[in-house]
């Protein structure tokens, strides 16, 4: 996962830039979810993104402003660039 997710995570669960200052155990494991669910979703888009293409890829980056999977700090945007890529026609069809 990159820093802009794992930092992102971190400011939007736990509030926090730090891991070492969640003092709630309930908040760790919040968080720790989240950031498997961020790497479980950063390995479907890089599948979703071998069977759409490139060009197909770029496009919906583009349509979220973004220029790279690695500007995603959170999971709904990455959430987004998942089903995007799983819903465009696989490449040279």
């Amino acid at each position: 996962m990159g820093k802009r997710m794992y930092r992102g995570l971190l400011k939007t669960v736990a509030r926090v830039w730090n891991p070492k200052d969640i003092q709630d155990q309930a908040i760790q494991e919040k968080v720790l979810a989240h950031m498997q669910a961020a790497e479980r979703g950063l390995r479907r888009a890089e599948t979703a993104r071998g069977k759409a293409g490139l060009a197909a890829f770029a496009a919906v980056l583009g349509s979220l402003r973004l220029s790279s999977l690695d500007q995603a700090d959170n999971l709904k945007t990455l959430q987004e660039i998942v089903v995007a890529l799983e819903a465009a026609p696989p490449r040279g069809k």
